[in-house]
C-alpha cells in the first residue's frame, strides 16, 4: 500500500505542476493589468498628471516587467524582452508595429526620435499655423500603431521638409527606415530568461500561500477565499453528510427489494426533485417558506440576508447560529444529489445480486440484513466513493447558483462577484485551487477504494 500511495504521488506532481501552468496562462491573456487595477484602488485617474509615473511603480513592484517565462521563441527582430518597457502606451505600440513585421531596432530608433521631437518645445511650440499642425501630428504619432497611417502622416511631415526641425526630420527618417526594413520572412530566435520571469516569481508565491491582492479592494485573494471556504465548507460538509445518509440506506434497501413499492416510490421520489431545476426550487422555497405572504403557517425560515459573522468564529459556531438559515439550502443541494446517489447504489446492488457470493449468501440462509451489511454494501460502497470523491472539489467553488440565490457568501459567490467585476486575481487563485483538490481528492479516492474493498490490487505490476 505504502509503495502504490508513492507512486501514485508521484505520478500526479507533473499534473499539478501543468495545471499551474495553464492557470498561470490563461491569467495572462485575460484583458488589463494588475498595475492599471492598483492605480483605481490608489484613486489615480488615467488623466492624473502622476498617472504615468505610479503605473510605472506599480508594474515594477509586480514584477510585469520581467520576461513572462523561463523561455521564449519568438521572431528574429522581436526584442528579448518586450515587457521591459514599462510605459503601458508604448509597449502597446510597440507590439502593434511588431506585429506588423517591422524589426524592434528600428521601431526603437522611431520611439526615441518621436521623444526627442516632442521635448524639443524652443522649436515647435509656436502660433503659426505649421507648428501648431506639427505638434498634432507628433501628438497623433503617440497613439496611432498602424503602420500605413505612421507613414501617411511622415509623407505630411516631409513635405515641409525644410522648415523643420533636425529632430522632426530625424523622425521622418526614422520612418523610412521603419517601411524600408519590414520583413517578409523570419526565423525563430530562442532566448533563455532564467529564474527571474513572472512564472517563477508567481509559482513561488503560490506555494507560500501568496495569491496577491484583489483588483477590486485591495485585500488578500488568500483571505478573501479563506473566509468563502468556511461558507461552501459548511455547505459542502452538510450535503455530503446527509445526502450519503439517505441515499446510501435508500438505494440499498431498493435495490435489495428490486421492482418493489418501495423502489418504485423510491425512484420516482427522486427523480422528481432531480429533474427540478436547482435555481426554479430554490425560488420556490424562498417565496413560499420565508415570508408570511400566503399565511403566517408558512413563515417557517428566515429570509436570506445578512451572513456575517466575526472573522473567528469556528465552523461549529457558525452553523449553530446560522441553521435555520442553511436549511433551504442545504435542502436544495441534497434533494438534487441523494436522486444521483440513490439511483448509483440501487443499480449496483442490482447487478451485484446477479453475482454467485449473493447467491452463495442467501443459500446459506444468511438474514437479509447482514447480506446487504457485510456483502452488499462494501461493493457498492465503490462508486459512491467516486462521486462523493468528484463532489468534494467540485464543490470548493461552491454551488454557484445555490450561493447567489441565497445571498451565501461562499465561494461561488465570490467567484461569481469577481467574474462580474473582472477581479481575474481571485478568480484565477479560485480555479487554480479547485484544479489541484480535484487531482490531490483523486489520489485519496484511490487509497479509499482499497480500504473499502481489500481485494482491489493496489500492486505495481
Amino acid at each position: 500500500m505504502g509503495q502504490y500511495v508513492v507512486t501514485r504521488i508521484l505520478l500526479i506532481v507533473p499534473t499539478l505542476v501543468l495545471v499551474m501552468m495553464i492557470a498561470f496562462f490563461l491569467s495572462r491573456l485575460v484583458p488589463g493589468d494588475q498595475a492599471s487595477s492598483l492605480l483605481r484602488l490608489q484613486g489615480i485617474q488615467p488623466e492624473d498628471k502622476n498617472a504615468a509615473t505610479e503605473y510605472v511603480k506599480n508594474y515594477i513592484k509586480f514584477g510585469m516587467d520581467k520576461a513572462v517565462f523561463y523561455i521564449s521563441v519568438v521572431p528574429d527582430y522581436y526584442p528579448k524582452n518586450i515587457n521591459a518597457l514599462t510605459s503601458q502606451n508604448e509597449r502597446e505600440q510597440v507590439r502593434q508595429l511588431l506585429n506588423q513585421k517591422i524589426p524592434f531596432d528600428d521601431i526603437s530608433r522611431f520611439i526615441t526620435n518621436k521623444k526627442i521631437a516632442a521635448s524639443d518645445e524652443l522649436t515647435l511650440v509656436g502660433d503659426s499655423v505649421s507648428s501648431q499642425t506639427l505638434v498634432q501630428t507628433l501628438k497623433k504619432l503617440d497613439v496611432i500603431s498602424d503602420f500605413s497611417e505612421i507613414y501617411t502622416l511622415s509623407t505630411e511631415l516631409s513635405q515641409n521638409k525644410g522648415q523643420n526641425p533636425s529632430s522632426v526630420n530625424a523622425l521622418i527618417s526614422s520612418i523610412d527606415q521603419m517601411a524600408l526594413s519590414q520583413k517578409t520572412w523570419y526565423y525563430p530566435i530562442i532566448y533563455w530568461h532564467g529564474m527571474d520571469n513572472q512564472f517563477h516569481r508567481w509559482f513561488a508565491n503560490m506555494f507560500k500561500g501568496d495569491f496577491g491582492i484583489s483588483n477590486n479592494d485591495g485585500r488578500k485573494v488568500g483571505h478573501k477565499i479563506l473566509e468563502a471556504a468556511k461558507w461552501t465548507s459548511i455547505l459542502l460538509l452538510l450535503n455530503i453528510i446527509f445526502s450519503s445518509m439517505i441515499a446510501i440506506p435508500s438505494g440499498l434497501y431498493a435495490g435489495f427489494r428490486e421492482n418493489s413499492l418501495f423502489d418504485k416510490l423510491n425512484g420516482f421520489i427522486w427523480l422528481i426533485f432531480y429533474a427540478m431545476p436547482v435555481f426554479w426550487l430554490a425560488s420556490v422555497l424562498i417565496i413560499f417558506f420565508t415570508s408570511g405572504r400566503y399565511g403566517n403557517f408558512m413563515n417557517i425560515f428566515p429570509t436570506p440576508g445578512d451572513w456575517t459573522f466575526p472573522s473567528d468564529l469556528s465552523v461549529p459556531a457558525i452553523v449553530s447560529k446560522f441553521s435555520q438559515q442553511l436549511v433551504l439550502p442545504v435542502f436544495c443541494l441534497v434533494a438534487n444529489d441523494i436522486a444521483m446517489l440513490s439511483r448509483v447504489v440501487r443499480n449496483n446492488v442490482v447487478e451485484q445480486k446477479t453475482k454467485q457470493y449473493f447467491a452463495v449468501a442467501k443459500a446459506k440462509g444468511i438474514s437479509d440484513w447482514k447480506i446487504m451489511k457485510n456483502h452488499l454494501l462494501p461493493n457498492v460502497l465503490l462508486p459512491v466513493v467516486t462521486i462523493i470523491g468528484s463532489r468534494i472539489p467540485a464543490g470548493l467553488s461552491g454551488s454557484l447558483i445555490i450561493e447567489v440565490i441565497f445571498n451565501i457568501p461562499g465561494m461561488g459567490r465570490l467567484i461569481f462577484d469577481s467574474i462580474t467585476t473582472t477581479d481575474w486575481n481571485v478568480v484565477f487563485s479560485i480555479l487554480l485551487l479547485v484544479s489541484i483538490f480535484t487531482v490531490v481528492f483523486m489520489l485519496i479516492t484511490d487509497i479509499i477504494y482499497a480500504i473499502v474493498n481489500p481485494k482491489i490490487n493496489t500492486s505495481l505490476q
